[in-house]
């Protein structure tokens, strides 16, 4: 179908089995072009709820003490613990990421708009971080939904960045096949039981926040400006 798939028998969170892929159907798309990890909606509303804690005073919520996340394979279980799932900043209760279009099928209209429409990114500078607890916070999973019709769908996953980054992936033509390892990288290798600090700090390299904001074209020279800037 063009894309890099594997078959997923079975998805846990700290040890508990969820109904998803109880009678089959199951399978993954290797995707290094998503940072998030999709699951087949609405499941991923449970799974979201399951990983989402209060931040407190934490910093660092890849820091966070919650449970680990399995997706099974035949063969293997690709096993991921908060510091690949977790995003890394807490977010304020009154911060809302549109996570629930998730990823769809669109339909003609839809692909007629975005063919007049530009997106662009503009770079807002990040003014002081509020003092923790002033406001209330939650740590929360890279994670989106995903709806998409047969063949590909129901039961889709989407195994983006928080699987490839813990994860060496070899992609075999040859085969074709897939080859997963973890990566031997320090985050990976660390012994979780000596992690002392829940807290953690802001990262000194996050200076800006982005905004994306879309423009609808009135005319190819309008369209060539807009990319070219």
């Amino acid at each position: 179908m063009g894309y890099w798939q594997v078959e997923i028998l079975a998805l846990r969170v700290g040890g508990r089995t969820l109904d998803v892929c109880k009678d089959g159907g199951c399978r993954g798309v290797m995707d290094t072009g998503t940072s998030h990890l999709g699951i087949p909606g609405p499941h991923d509303a449970e799974v979201a709820k399951m990983l989402t804690v209060e931040a407190g005073d934490m910093m660092d919520c890849r820091l966070a003490d919650l449970p680990e996340l399995e997706i099974e394979l035949p063969g293997m279980n690709i096993t991921l613990y908060p510091e690949t799932y977790m995003r890394r900043l807490p977010l304020r209760e009154d911060v809302n990421v549109d996570t629930k279009k998730g990823v769809v099928m669109p339909d003609k209209e839809e692909l007629e708009r975005s063919e007049a429409t530009t997106t662009t990114t503009t770079a807002m500078p990040e003014g002081e971080p509020e003092a923790a607890g002033s406001v209330p916070r939650f740590c929360r999973p890279r994670l989106m939904p995903v709806n998409m019709p047969a063949p590909l769908g129901p039961k889709l996953f989407i195994l983006g960045e928080p699987v490839l980054h813990r994860y060496y992936t070899v992609f075999d033509w040859d085969g074709p096949r897939v080859g997963l390892g973890v990566a031997n990288t320090a985050r990976n290798l660390v012994d979780r039981s000596t992690i002392t600090d829940r807290i953690g700090s802001l990262p000194k390299d996050v200076d800006v926040y982005l905004m994306q904001q879309s423009v609808k074209a009135s005319s190819g020279h309008t369209r060539a400006k807009l990319q070219k800037n």
